[in-house]
């Protein structure tokens, strides 16, 4: 292609990008609107250091909130958490490995308690919706933590609710379809008996009797609440989320696909190459991290590694024995995290585990920075040949290999940078995702 029809293309793909995003505000701006709304957001964290189900919940109350809503949180209470004036109203904050890691029978009993019926965060529910006219309740993660309490309050009061899926936890005890004990993805718990059998037997859960336990009984305590029926609608962000829930016995007719979004505006494109390979995130064994540093010596390529987590001795250890060009900066978020993929080359993610839909992929992408990763779960959804590489996951020669290969082609990195940036410009935008919840809320209220 030359390069006079390659800008003749990107003129092309910019307008078609900016016609699309048009017609979604002139959209919003047209339809029929809701009264403002209380909405309740529940999710176990309320800060942006807790995972992506918290950053979605902050980022989704923002939208909501220009859109003339008012989202009301409710979490646990914690030190990194945001400023609130419905923090009266959250439960205390409580650290399962910690509590379990003491091995005595009260901490036992504490973590069971709130697992399967946890009183302070019904009664502090029905305290707010007692002092809240709440119109929708809109769930993401907050079982383990917050607990099932708090759904009969609200199902008291004919408040429809929304549940947005970021994980599997209710078709798998584990919920992330992966075995901490062989460190495998892992997808056999297809019926409830299976899900209340296999996790004890191969201690899936922190290769822990105690804790594959725990997550059993849980299991079949979810399973006697019939989920299917709790919300009105689940969201889901990916389709593979929905079809491994359909393969795992569940009934899928009321799941809806709602891709998750990245704030474009805030990411500068960088599409000239930076100096090293990046990955940014959990540093936990489903990360498949071993293998990406495994690469990074075979291909004598300097790698950064954003992040903290459970693995991140043994990651630095194994970058010391094979004298990899590893950099751990340990973790980083706002402006140095954006900075920080500004420089790089290519970002990586090596995942072993079932992805949903990272985010971290569309963060990438918005930076103008093409991503390498595994062709596994969620990704091959988001990561395609016009903006990336896929790869087989658990295998480091080759991720070694599809790094190599791109590495000292500049145009082609600035190439599926370029793509990459419009690919979240045209289908990963905040205008498109909130006007497709609102349409979701307009169909319950």
């Amino acid at each position: 292609m030359s390069s006079r029809e390659y800008e003749t293309n990107r003129i092309l793909n910019q307008t078609i990008v900016f016609g699309e995003q048009f017609y979604y505000i002139i959209l919003w701006k047209t339809k029929r609107k809701l009264d403002k709304l209380n909405i309740l957001l529940v999710n176990t964290m309320y800060h942006l250091r807790g995972g992506g189900a918290p950053i979605y919940g902050i980022k989704l109350a923002e939208l909501l909130k220009n859109r003339g809503h008012n989202p009301i949180p409710f979490s646990m209470k914690s030190p990194y958490n945001l400023e609130s004036p419905y923090e009266k109203y959250f439960v205390d904050f409580i650290d399962f490995r910690r509590e379990l890691s003491q091995k005595n029978f009260r901490n036992g009993i504490k973590v069971l308690g709130r697992t399967f019926y946890f009183k302070q965060a019904r009664k502090n529910i029905e305290k707010l919706l007692d002092e809240h006219n709440i119109d929708i309740v809109h769930l993401n993660n907050f079982l383990h933590h917050i607990s099932l309490s708090i759904i009969e309050p609200i199902r008291r009061r004919n408040i429809p609710i929304v549940w947005s899926l970021h994980d599997h936890i209710l078709v798998c005890p584990n919920t992330n379809l992966y075995n901490d004990n062989t460190q495998s993805p892992c997808a056999d718990c297809t019926s409830n008996f299976k899900r209340f059998i296999l996790p004890v037997f191969r201690r899936c859960k922190k290769s822990s009797f105690g804790a594959s336990l725990l997550a059993s009984l849980e299991a079949m305590f979810i399973s006697l609440h019939h989920p299917s029926k709790i919300p009105k609608v689940f969201i889901s962000p990916s389709e593979f989320l929905k079809e491994q829930h359909r393969r795992m016995g569940f009934d899928v007719s009321n799941f809806k696909i709602v891709p998750n979004f990245v704030e474009v505006d805030e990411f500068e494109p960088h599409y000239e190459p930076g100096d090293y390979a990046l990955y940014f995130g959990r540093l936990s064994p489903e990360k498949g991290l071993d293998y990406l540093i495994e690469a990074s010596a075979m291909a004598k390529i300097p790698l950064v590694i954003a992040g903290t987590g459970p693995d991140e001795n043994k990651l630095k250890k194994l970058a010391e024995k094979l004298s990899a060009d590893v950099k751990f900066v340990g973790f980083v978020q706002g402006d140095s995290l954006k900075q920080t993929i500004y420089n790089s080359r290519i970002v990586v993610l090596p995942s072993i585990c079932y992805e949903n839909a990272p985010l971290m992929v569309l963060e990438s992408f918005a930076a103008g920075k093409p991503v390498v990763a595994t062709n596994i779960g969620g990704i091959p959804e988001l990561v395609g040949d016009d903006v990336g590489f896929l790869v087989e996951p658990g295998n480091s020669e080759n991720l070694a290999d599809a790094i190599s290969n791109i590495w000292n082609d500049k145009n082609k990195i600035i190439d599926l940078g370029r793509r990459a940036r419009i690919l979240v410009m045209q289908k990963y935008f905040p205008e498109k995702h909130i006007e497709t919840i609102m349409s979701i809320y307009d169909s319950i209220v």
